[in-house]
């Protein structure tokens, strides 16, 4: 406080001398009596106490617009890699080579091989061989029928190159040599022939094949699949009949979203033929687009076939719709296409080998059809099953006329032999077909195919077959030794064009055919086989005046390496 007064004297010394140097003041002397003490007075502290806002019971909802933004992100597909998976099952041992060998009676001989190999070359290359040879041939020639006997062999190879780059190079060449005898003479009681020599009646037809074809050999980033290449054939018989034919195909197939696809052919299929100074061509051009919708529980293929052929362009539907009804159980399917089914040299007498080649100028022609069909089809566990029923229009459609023989004796009418007639023909047909496990280790198959023929010039669908049967029970035991098998054939008899006049035709006998067979190894690359074939002994007519083979045993061994 001592210098609090100091400086307060000091102010107040100040201001009086101030105070007397103004001028018009009145001059008064002032007297200090007390110094001024300034104090604050004690205040009261007041007490404030805190309280919580009142609580907000309101709701209000909030919008928020968020703007979208597409980002372009570079993302490549993973590549799914196998799981390990441990089976309960033992793998099947892989065996490069394959060797069945043996014989039968009546005369006859018999083997089949094959020898396949797959070569890794690089990372991702690889070449892949196979090699097929097959021969079978028979001489059933009796008492009742003279020179009834047949000789078929094949040889083939085929390879393919995996590249490192992902397409794929294939290759094959083969050759066919089918050997027939025209024995219907000696099944013709009034032939009037006998005793003939066997060349003088036998037929073989030889076919040349080679083809080549490159397409994708994995699966690429874009899902698209393709394939182009060509089929060569050069075919000939014994009686200076040849033809050549070349088909070239190209094929694309676009998949969206990995179960979606768009299809696109094209396609050129060339024939010539030549035979007895008579020249025939027929070629064909096909373009198909389609586009198939698989969705969760139906499948819908809406697409077309444009066919060109002597500069007419015909156009035809192919379009399909499956719809589940019961998941994998049960499936309704229903559909129409059509398109030309080409009767050439080699189509023909694949069919019926006893045609006569020297075809006559016209018999080369196009089978024009269109099918509608329906039918429901499913798997329950245990079997699975297929019903359909369907119309089919045919324009020129092959029928198999026999040339009865104009002159008894006559050395050329030894050899018995078919006509073809085209004719328009409606065909109704119902197909099924059965696959069941009965048990664990046998098997049954069946398929039934019912025809009904409505022709519109001939009198009957010569030669076609209506009722076409097969069942077949295949036993396997648990340690695949053994496997057995029981099959029965069934067809009924075919209409055959009968002599004198157009009017006049026979039904000939149906087919019955019940056949055995086993195979057994006896250790892991050798085993040995047997088949009991037409047990019932059924010599039915396929072809007028041809009966089949009767009863026939073959038996032989098998390895595997």
């Amino acid at each position: 406080m001592k210098y609090e007064r100091i400086i307060f004297l000091f102010l107040l010394t100040t201001m009086t001398t101030a105070a007397w140097a103004q001028p018009g003041l009145p001059s008064e002397e002032v007297e200090v009596i007390k110094i001024f003490e300034a104090q604050l007075a004690e205040s009261e502290k007041v007490a404030v106490l805190p309280e919580l806002p009142p609580v907000d019971t309101a709701i209000s909802r909030q919008t928020y617009d968020v703007p979208l933004k597409n980002l372009k992100v570079d993302y490549p597909a993973p590549r799914i890699k196998p799981v390990t998976y441990k089976s309960d099952e033992e793998i099947a041992d892989a065996y490069k080579a394959y060797f069945k060998l043996g014989g039968g009676v009546p005369k006859s001989i018999y083997g089949d091989g094959a020898f396949n190999t797959l070569k890794k070359i690089g990372e991702k290359s690889a070449l892949d061989v196979g090699l097929n040879i097959f021969h079978h041939q028979a001489d059933f020639s009796d008492k009742q029928i003279e020179n009834q006997a047949f000789g078929l062999t094949k040889a083939a190879g085929k390879a393919t190159y995996y590249f490192d780059e992902g397409y794929a190079v294939s290759g094959n060449m083969g050759y066919t040599s089918n050997r027939v005898s025209y024995y219907g003479y000696s099944a013709n009681r009034f032939s009037g022939f006998d005793g003939v020599d066997k060349e003088n009646v036998k037929q073989t037809f030889g076919i040349f094949d080679l083809g080549a074809k490159i397409f994708n050999g994995v699966q690429n980033a874009g899902d698209f699949n393709y394939s182009g290449g060509f089929d060569f054939y050069a075919m000939g018989d014994d009686f200076a009949a040849n033809e050549t034919g070349f088909d070239l195909k190209l094929n694309a197939t676009k998949w969206i979203r990995g179960k979606h696809s768009f299809d696109i052919g094209l396609r050129t299929d060339f024939t010539n033929f030549k035979a007895a100074g008579v020249s025939q061509s027929l070629h064909n051009y096909w373009l198909t687009p389609s586009f198939t919708f698989h969705g969760s529980a139906i499948k819908i293929k809406a697409g077309a076939s444009l066919v060109s052929h002597d500069d007419e362009y015909l156009p035809f539907p192919d379009l399909e719709v499956v719809v589940n009804l019961t998941g994998n159980s049960l499936a309704f399917f229903t559909g129409l296409d059509g398109g030309l089914e080409k009767n050439n040299f080699r189509s023909l007498v694949t069919y019926n080998p006893y045609i006569n080649t020297q075809l006559p100028a016209g018999s080369l022609r196009n089978t024009k059809f269109f099918h509608l069909f329906a039918g429901l089809k499913g798997n329950l566990k245990v079997f699975e099953y297929m019903i359909q029923g369907g119309y089919k229009p045919t324009n020129d459609l092959a029928l198999f006329y026999f040339r009865y023989p104009e002159n008894v004796g006559d050395e050329f009418d030894l050899i018995h032999q078919f006509d073809i007639r085209y004719d328009d023909v409606n065909i109704i047909n119902i197909r099924a077909s059965l696959k069941a496990t009965v048990l664990k280790n046998l098997a049954f198959t069946g398929t039934l195919s019912q025809n009904i023929y409505d022709t519109n010039d001939e009198r009957q669908a010569w030669h076609l077959p209506a009722l076409d049967a097969n069942f077949m029970a295949v036993y396997t035991t648990t340690d695949n030794k053994l496997r057995a098998k029981a099959q029965l054939n069934l067809q009924d008899g075919v209409t055959a064009n009968g002599q004198g006049g157009v009017n006049r035709w026979t039904e000939l006998n149906a087919l019955y055919d019940v056949s055995l067979g086993a195979e057994y190894w006896f250790v892991k690359k050798f085993g040995a086989f047997l088949e009991v074939n037409n047990l019932l002994n059924n010599k039915r007519q396929r072809w007028i005046y041809y009966p089949t083979y009767g009863i026939n045993v073959l038996g032989g061994i098998t390895a595997r390496f």
